[in-house]
Parts: structure tokens; C-alpha cells; sequence
């Protein structure tokens, strides 16, 4: 039984930060994501005796905690989403002070404008665009964890970067030309 605790608090100790930064780009709560670890690892506890033999433990835990959020949420009624998106700068060019001003300002209008085209998004098409370009797992480990095929998978995912495409780019390049249009009358 000791050995038993110890194993499951080696296996908190080991995954939980990893489990908490992916819960958080779920569902941006931080008390309901530590509950829902929390709940995880009690569940762990409970059904130790009749749970299956994995060669992954990670993708099971995110499986797990993905599935618990979805059940959480599934009684709230709420869905919400929060994603940090880094900047990025472009290396192969000189720019003056005033360059690098506006096109920090255009990447952060950018990040505002996908943050809001992620939050419209449906859940499982969040989770499956956080799983694969924030978590950085591949398609076939996301589909393990969403618990379907790889193609749905691709096909989720498909339909997820169309939507962005549609909503978050659309307006985007409209800014850039509308500020293009007005410097040339200027």
C-alpha cells in the first residue's frame, strides 16, 4: 500500500505541471483545472486495481484530465478558452524603430484577433488546435487523447484552421489593407 502512494505521488509530482499548463489552455480557471487534477488523481486512487496497463502514462493522463474538463464544463454550460500566442520576429530584415513599433502592434492586434477566433471556435476544435500547435503532440497522439480516429482527428483540425482562416485572417489582412489604402492617400 505504501508503495502504492508513493508510485501515485511520483506520478503527481512528475505530471501534474505538464497536466496544469494543458488544462489551463482548456479552460483558463485556475481552481477549476487544480479541482479537476485533483478529482483526476483521486479517481487514479479509486480505480487503481482495474485500470489498464499503458505504455504512455502522459497521453493517459491527458486523456484523462481532457476528458474530466469536458464532463466539468458539460455541466456548466460554459466554454471558455485562453491561449497564449508568442511573438515572433523576423530576423531577415532591418527595420527602423518604427517598423518594429507597428508591426508589434499588428502582431498583437493579430494574437487579440486569434484568441478571439480560438474562443469561437467548438471545444473539441480548441482542444485539438491546442494539442497539436501548443502542445506540440502529433496526430495520431491527439487522437488517442480526443479518443477518435486519426482522420476525424485531421478532419477536426481541418475545419478548425478553416474557421481561423476565415474569421482571424480575413480581418487581419483588411486592417493591412485599409492601412496601406489610407498611407497612399496620405
Amino acid at each position: 500500500m505504501s508503495g502504492e502512494i508513493d508510485g501515485l505521488e511520483g506520478v503527481y509530482v512528475r505530471f501534474s505541471p505538464g497536466l496544469f499548463r494543458y488544462g489551463m489552455a482548456i479552460k483558463s480557471n485556475r481552481s477549476f483545472i487544480k479541482d479537476c487534477i485533483q478529482e483526476l488523481f483521486i479517481d487514479l486512487w479509486k480505480y487503481r486495481n482495474t485500470l489498464a496497463h499503458t505504455d504512455n502514462v502522459r497521453l493517459f493522463l491527458i486523456r484523462c484530465l481532457s476528458n474530466k474538463i469536458n464532463k466539468e464544463i458539460g455541466k456548466e454550460k460554459r466554454m471558455i478558452f485562453e491561449s497564449k500566442i508568442s511573438t515572433y520576429e523576423n530576423i531577415f530584415l532591418e527595420e527602423s524603430v518604427e517598423d518594429r513599433f507597428i508591426h508589434a502592434q499588428r502582431d498583437r492586434e493579430l494574437q487579440l484577433k486569434l484568441k478571439k477566433g480560438l474562443e469561437k471556435l467548438p471545444l473539441r476544435q480548441r482542444e485539438a488546435i491546442q494539442l497539436l500547435f501548443f502542445e506540440n503532440q502529433n496526430y495520431e497522439e491527439t487522437s488517442k487523447i480526443l479518443g477518435i480516429n486519426v482522420e476525424s482527428c485531421y478532419t477536426l483540425a481541418w475545419k478548425a484552421i478553416k474557421s481561423l482562416k476565415k474569421n482571424v485572417f480575413f480581418f487581419y489582412f483588411l486592417d493591412i489593407f485599409m492601412s496601406v489604402k489610407t498611407d497612399y492617400y496620405i
